[in-house]
Order: C-alpha cells, then structure tokens, then sequence
C-alpha cells in the first residue's frame, strides 16, 4: 500500500509557518547566560487547556520570551503532562525538535555566506557529485536559494527513501541513494515559480554545508551555533523525553544519516531553545545576530506564503510572524516570533500531535490570547454494540491493491498489500480512522444492513473497494 504506508513519512516533517527580523543589542554573552526564567501560571494553564487529558500522554514545555527594557530576556515558562502522572519535564528535558532544524541550518547559512564559503545564487549543479545531473524545467537551473525557500520543484522526498525500518525513515538512507535520487527526479514546477515543501531539498542542503565548511554536520551546528548561543543541551544523538504517538503509544527515536541532519535531526531542551531564540531577536554574538538577521530576509514571494531562509512568513490577525514548526515519529514543535513586539513563543512536546491539531495554535496563543490555544484529542469510546465482525474482510480498492481488515486482540486492524498491519480506532459509526496515517475508513451497508463496502479517504484521495470475505 504505497500511498497509505508513505503518507506517515510526508506528514513527519512538514510543519512550518513564519518570521520577521529583529536586531538590537549585541553582546557576547551566550543568550542563554542572559535569560531570567520563571515558572508562570498562564502559561502552564495555556498548556493545560491544550493538552489535559489528551491521548498522547504527551508532555509539554512551553516559554514565552519577552525582550526587557535593559536588552537582556525574561522567559516565562510552562510544563504540563496530558495524564498528570509522567513526571513533569523541565528546561533541560531534550525533545526532537523535527523540522526547526531547517532554519538553524538556514542561519548556517548565512554564516558561511558571511564567510565567503558559499553562494546562495550558484547552482545546485556546482555541488553535486561528478556525474550527477541535476534536473530541469525551462531555462532556469535550481540554485541554492530555491532550496532554502522551498521552491526548487524538488519533490517533497527522495524516491530511493525506501527504509527498512518505517518508523525510523530516515535513518538507513545513504548519500548515494541522495545523489542518484537527484538524479532520477522529476520537477513538478520551474525552479523559482511556486512553493512546494521539500525535505529532500534540505537533505542536500546538509550535505552541501559540510562540504563547504570541511567539518561535519555535527561540528558545524556545534560551532556555529550550540557553543556561542550556550545550547548545552542541543546534539543530533542522545537521549530524550520518551517519544510518544498521538495515540499514546512507545515509538522510536528518529535519527538521520550523517550530515543529512539538518533537514530534522536537532534534539535540544526549553533552555537550548530560548537561547536560540532570543539569538533570532539580536541576543548574542554579533557576528552570529548579524547572520541570523540575514536569514529572516525575504528570498521568496510566492501565492501561497512569503519564505525567508527557510522561515516562513504567516499573518495571523494583523500580525506578522516568523515561525517555524517540526514533527517527528514521537514529537511536535512549534516558534513563533513577534518582532515587532520582541517576544516570541516555544512549545515542545514528546507526542505526534501534529496529527491530531499540532501544537502551532499554542504558540499563538502565547503571544496573543485572543488566539484559541487548541484542544486535546480524546478519541470517541467505541460502544458495546459495535461487532468488529461485521467489518473482517478483503476490500480491493484498486487492481492489485487489497486491503484485509481483521480483528487482533480486540481491535480492529488493517492490512495493505505488501504493507505491514495498523489498528484503527472507532470514530462514528462505520468510520474507522488510523490518526498515524491521515487514514480514515468509512464503511457502507447494503439495504439488508451488512457491510458491503469501504471508502479510504487519505491525503486527499478517495479510494473504493467492495467486501468480499476470502482474498480469492
């Protein structure tokens, strides 16, 4: 089931919205040594409001950052776990931030613009491997700048993404596999005309940063930005707060081949994050601050959202912000940044709950109370009066492509075609939902009131299938 089982990678590390730039004092102090933290009780309500009793389990830590009248920050801080008996995380608790690592490899960047090592304007074609041709559309090459702003027409990922362990995609991929998916791909737009969110862009992008600085990956986000910024929790590797489905259930860790991190590899903790953060807002090295404010430039203005280096812009009720999001197997994350007001929000969480309404309208929330801070999700009790037997069956929805649903331990389960198999809940009656996969089940009767069919609805799909009760 090709389309069900790549739906979970395509939605893992697709969360962003947007910035704006902000420059004031320089200091070489690292951010986070020029940070006072408190506990606040609206901001711990407002995680509350989200997340109590939601199925994930999750915990969040959440700050909002205020820029004092001095220059230096004041970080209210919050934490809170859906079923109030996980211990509460704390600043230092290190959660995968996901896709945030986009723009801390666009502030990268800058730097090494800022250092001569690269070029944003030269071709992708410069930093491939001898024999790979880059694919194009018309008469524009794809330059780096179309990568940083997510309008290459690249495709969203590489077509040799094909990972021996699912819940853990990227981890296996190799650099010949990148390069050769370079080659193989297909633009779906001129490079430059529209936005289309590319991970396998930023794969690139990490490989052709640590080419250009001779260090690894690893060594460049050390050097550039951990050890200045103080982001002494913050590694590509290490432990972290338990990763969690939206569901509530164990999953792995995800990791990510060797300078390929960048596209969203960072593990960091609340504290790592302010310091950041407040980097993005003038706070800290000077050179580092200059860089960073060059990555809020607008590169790109396309119908759908105005891109920075990797940041996006998004309105929200007359306000501009600079915001980015993340999501991996067992977390989601979200920033948001007034600059106009210097203050910004920083939500994390050890739960996917970017399948069930993300974390992003909580960041808003922080900055902006009239913005609702978003409800947790508690799935529909099942009644005693469904029979999962009325559903067991074969269900061939294209030629070729089967799927068997069968009763495991009391749930109700989906098999696809060559895939492995995935519970689904109950929702409404005759509708079946597998949150993971964006995959909603919806069965239909026949006039003597017995399951005669089902409807697939995923990633915009409709797909139709009758029932039959062998796979014959």
């Amino acid at each position: 089931m090709q389309k069900f089982m790549k739906h979970s990678l395509l939605s893992s590390l697709v969360l962003a919205s947007s910035l704006l730039l902000g420059c004031s004092e320089k200091s070489e102090i690292p951010p986070s040594q020029g940070i006072t933290a408190a506990s606040s009780a609206s901001v711990a309500d407002a995680i509350k409001a989200r997340i109590e009793s939601d199925a994930s389990t999750a915990c969040i830590a959440a700050a909002r950052l205020q820029r004092n009248e001095n220059g230096t920050f004041t970080s209210e801080r919050g934490f809170y776990c859906a079923d109030q008996q996980s211990n509460l995380p704390d600043a230092d608790s290190r959660y995968e931030i996901g896709s945030i690592s986009k723009p801390m490899l666009a502030g990268i960047y800058a730097q090494l613009v800022a250092d001569g090592k690269l070029d944003i304007h030269q071709p992708l074609q410069d930093w491939v491997p001898e024999g790979i041709e880059v694919p194009q559309m018309g008469e524009k090459p794809i330059l780096l700048r179309h990568m940083l702003t997510h309008t290459s027409g690249l495709p969203r990922l590489p077509a040799l993404l094909m990972p021996a362990e699912v819940n853990d995609p990227y981890a296996d991929f190799t650099e010949e596999a990148l390069w050769q998916s370079l080659a193989q791909a297909q633009l779906v737009a001129e490079p430059g005309a529209q936005f289309g969110y590319s991970n396998f862009a930023f794969m690139m992008l990490s490989k052709i940063a640590a080419k250009a600085s001779g260090l690894s990956l690893a060594e460049l986000y050390e050097q550039t930005l951990y050890a200045p910024l103080g982001m002494a929790n913050a590694s590509f590797t290490g432990d972290t707060m338990p990763p969690l489905s939206a569901e509530g259930e164990a999953v792995l860790n995800w990791n990510f081949a060797e300078d390929m991190q960048g596209v969203g590899g960072v593990r960091a903790s609340l504290s790592d994050m302010e310091a950041w953060v407040a980097a993005q807002l003038g706070w800290g090295p000077e050179s580092l601050s200059a860089a960073l404010a060059t990555s809020h430039e607008v590169l790109a203005e396309t119908a759908q959202v105005n891109v920075g280096w990797a940041w996006l812009y998004a309105p929200v009720q007359g306000i501009t912000y600079l915001t980015h999001g993340g999501g991996t197997g067992g977390f989601a994350s979200m920033v948001a940044i007034d600059t106009e007001a210097q203050q910004a929000a920083i939500v994390l969480s050890n739960g996917a709950l970017y399948q069930t309404g993300d974390v992003q309208a909580l960041a808003l929330h922080l900055l902006d109370a009239n913005i609702p801070p978003g409800t947790p999700y508690i799935p529909t009790a099942m009644p005693d009066s469904v029979n999962l037997a009325d559903y067991l069956g074969y269900y061939e929805l294209v030629p070729g492509f089967i799927v068997h649903v069968f009763e495991e331990n009391g749930r109700l389960m989906i098999q696809a075609t060559g895939q492995p198999s995935a519970p689904v809940t109950y929702s409404e009656e005759d509708v079946f939902e597998n949150i993971a996969f964006g995959a909603r089940f919806v069965f239909a009767r026949n006039e003597a009131g017995e399951v005669a069919s089902v409807t697939l609805y995923q990633a915009g799909q409709e797909l139709s299938g009758e029932r039959k009760l062998t796979a014959e």
